[in-house]
């Protein structure tokens, strides 16, 4: 089957099309890293909590909440890695199947934002939970 003009201008901006998700998906992955490297922090200061290392740091109840808000933020974020995936798929396929799901495809978008902002703002959370136990510097 030999690939018309029209054929190789359709798969073009299907490819232009799908890079700006692409660039999220990326954004994403850099998220759920850093989310999974606090989490792992958070291990550790619960391990130092429990044999009985004192530290501001160490209130066991705090270090729940905390990690059951990356769990939060990571299961969000994964959530949006999903749907954009969906996304990319969606947007291949369209054009090459000749089917209208533009409707879907922004909703998918819109879904995976909201999902990113929902992971974004447990992440917020969290480092404003961390910060409040931070032992303060005199001011000069």
């Amino acid at each position: 089957m030999l690939l018309t003009g029209t054929d190789l201008l359709t798969i073009e901006r299907t490819l232009q099309l799908a890079i700006a998700p692409a660039f999220i998906l990326g954004g994403i992955m850099a998220l759920l890293s850093l989310l999974s490297s606090r989490l792992q922090r958070l291990g550790d200061l619960y391990e130092e909590a429990r044999s009985g290392i004192e530290s501001p740091l160490t209130d066991l109840h705090l270090l729940a909440r905390r990690a059951r808000l990356i769990y939060r933020a990571i299961t969000f974020a994964i959530a949006a890695a999903v749907l954009l995936c969906i996304l990319v798929i969606a947007a291949f396929v369209e054009p090459l199947a000749h089917v209208r799901a533009g409707g879907h495809i922004a909703g998918l978008l819109l879904l995976g934002m909201l999902s990113l902002t929902a992971s974004l703002a447990c992440f917020l959370r969290e480092v404003l939970m961390s910060r409040d136990k931070l032992p303060t510097l005199p001011q000069q």
